[in-house]
């Protein structure tokens, strides 16, 4: 495929092997949030896991980012996404969007008019159990844009991924025409989630809808730095996602290494 000519040299994200970089602050995956907050500044919005103070995704909407510290379980950066698509996209309209299928676009007024049923519906003793109050509640908030976790800006220009680009608007085909050049085996591949060995799209080596992800190096503590691409079901990129192994899957992918080398060095 025929690589355009993309200008990274500004990029305001660049990622490394290991640990990344913003406006040229460092930044490392499997460290506090605190950490980040201190490179990025407060952000904008967070969404907290159940049960928890601190641990969940914290989202930057005027840079783009969003930032998980809960999935690992030990309270620090677990995954970084970047985002090329937010709810004021065509995709977001079509619902297309992966993490806010049922949103619909509504104006101020209808907004206005469903807060106010909203709060006399909670103040009616008719809806006064728990449950009612949770459901009426969760109801109203699907209604908002800053109860999902796209920015309300997305991140601007390209990202410099391991020294080529990823930006708005990218097939898998063309990213990967830049990572052929990679010392290392470094293009990304469709994410085969139901584990039975078969591109559910039909094809192995044109874009469509789901998830792809690329090999990464072993960084802090020997765990993975890796990355995915998301698109949505009409194809277009809807963000980058740098990850970092959790400690369960570190474990679990060096017991199978060994159990390999064991085979191997057995001749079986």
């Amino acid at each position: 495929m025929k690589k355009e000519s993309v200008d990274i040299s500004q990029a305001l994200v660049k990622v490394d092997s290991c640990g990344m970089s913003y406006k040229g602050s460092e930044l490392q995956l499997g460290t506090p949030i605190e950490d980040w907050i201190k490179v990025l500044g407060k952000p904008d919005r967070t969404f907290m896991a159940y049960m928890e103070k601190d641990k969940g995704t914290y989202v930057w909407d005027k840079l783009g980012i969003a930032v998980d510290n809960f999935e690992n379980g030990d309270g620090t950066v677990a995954w970084v996404y970047i985002f090329f698509l937010n709810l004021d996209s065509p995709e977001a309209k079509e619902q297309m969007l992966n993490h806010a299928r049922g949103w619909v676009s509504h104006p101020k007024e209808y907004i206005e008019k469903e807060k106010k049923t909203t709060e006399d519906m909670l103040k009616s003793p008719v809806y006064s159990d728990d449950l009612s109050q949770k459901t009426i509640k969760e109801a109203f908030q699907k209604l908002l844009k800053e109860s999902y976790i796209y920015p309300f800006k997305v991140y601007q220009g390209a990202v410099d991924l391991n020294g080529f680009p990823v930006q708005a608007g990218m097939k898998v085909e063309e990213i990967n025409s830049y990572r052929a050049d990679l010392p290392y085996s470094g293009k990304f591949g469709y994410v085969d989630d139901d584990i039975d060995g078969v591109n559910d799209s039909g094809t192995t080596t044109e874009t469509f809808g789901g998830d792809y992800r690329a090999p990464g190096a072993e960084c802090k503590d020997g765990r993975l730095q890796y990355y995915e691409l998301t698109y949505t079901a009409t194809k277009k990129l809807e963000y980058l996602k740098i990850g970092y192994e959790s400690k369960s899957d570190f474990d679990s992918r060096k017991v199978t290494e060994a159990s390999f080398e064991e085979r191997k060095k057995n001749g079986k």
